[in-house]
């Protein structure tokens, strides 16, 4: 008759545990709902010393109800426990990638101004390291890392900060409203002038690289320029690539030049002679520079980078060449807008 008794099997409940168990480890509960977790194993202990007390008594002895209810109340803990852990994921991963966003939005502001203004150096190494730095972000947070890829969004925020304060520097001109006033009233006193002579004349304003023609005071046609590496800043000496800012006149047409067609101005003016002797008897340029000259505003197309000269498509250089003659004014200024898009990047940045 004892021998017709069956042990009483061990309840499915203690398997399903044992995987649960491994299973919130792998989602990391005891790093993200620590204390909850830690409440969750010393249930699950509690229920186990049950299971070994009642495993040492005889086969037909064992009642294992008692191990039941034990283990199927640390399976609802832990079905707790595991919405808890993916609703502290949940939060910290949209949270981590609000903040990535946030720095990648003022990387993708700085990458556009600093290709508008062609800055090639300091400030686009700083913005391709702020880069890399989030894609090993997204890669920590695919890992659950988040502190790491917190600290990791820190460093890249860092350098576009960094970037931003080199990008500041190179256009601090256009940040300044006197200089602004300063440069619109050129180009207004040259459009005065082609409306009081009944003239051509034209002013090129670097910041939007655009060309405009006036005829007897009215604008007439727009072009799309390209300038050089150094083009928005103003030209101090020759072999700098910046692109002069002043008035000037069409000196002469050059019908075939290395670059299509082309309209030399009269830089170096008095003014920028005077300039330059006075600079450099300061100190501020180098003793062995030269004032530099041959300033065109030529064909070859809007996107070659020039060495201080301003670049049209040649389609458009055709009209231009048409349209100016010797003793044409050239105002070129900075820009003529208070509210310039450089300062709305920054300022929105």
């Amino acid at each position: 008759m004892l021998f017709g008794c069956r042990t009483a099997p061990v309840p499915p409940d203690v398997l399903e545990a044992d995987l649960q168990e491994q299973d919130l480890r792998g989602a990391g509960a005891s790093l993200f709902a620590a204390q909850e977790h830690s409440a969750y194993l010393s249930a699950l202990k509690t229920a186990r010393e049950t299971l070994r007390s009642e495993s040492l008594k005889l086969g037909w002895f064992r009642d294992y109800g008692r191990v039941r209810r034990d283990f199927a109340a640390v399976i609802r803990a832990g079905n707790t426990l595991r919405s808890t852990v993916q609703s502290v994921v949940a939060g910290r991963s949209a949270a981590v990638a609000e903040a990535a966003e946030t720095v990648r939005r003022r990387l993708r502001t700085l990458d556009g101004l600093t290709l508008s203004i062609v800055e090639r150096g300091e400030a686009r190494k700083k913005l391709s390291r702020a880069a890399l730095a989030l894609a090993e972000a997204d890669a920590l947070v695919a890992g659950k890392a988040f502190e790491a890829a917190s600290a990791k969004i820190k460093a890249a925020s860092a350098l576009a900060a960094e970037a931003e304060r080199v990008v500041v520097s190179h256009i601090s001109r256009y940040l300044d409203p006197d200089q602004v006033r300063s440069w619109k009233q050129s180009a207004e006193e040259t459009i005065a002038e082609s409306r009081r002579r009944g003239i051509t004349a034209i002013i090129v304003s670097k910041l939007e690289r655009r060309l405009s023609v006036y005829k007897s005071g009215n604008l007439y046609r727009t072009y799309e320029v390209g300038l050089g590496f150094n083009g928005l800043a103003d030209k101090r000496y020759a072999g700098d690539n910046a692109t002069p800012e002043g008035r000037y006149t069409v000196v002469r047409k050059i019908p075939s030049s290395l670059y299509y067609k082309a309209l030399l101005i009269n830089y170096p003016n008095d003014e920028d002679r005077r300039w330059f002797a006075r600079e450099k008897a300061r100190g501020t340029i180098p003793r062995s520079a030269s004032i530099g000259g041959d300033v065109e505003i030529h064909g070859g197309g809007q996107d070659s980078l020039t060495r201080g000269c301003v670049s049209l498509d040649n389609g458009k250089m055709d009209e231009l060449f048409a349209l100016a003659a010797v003793g044409t004014p050239v105002t070129i200024i900075g820009t003529m807008e208070l509210e310039n898009y450089v300062i709305k990047a920054i300022r929105d940045n």
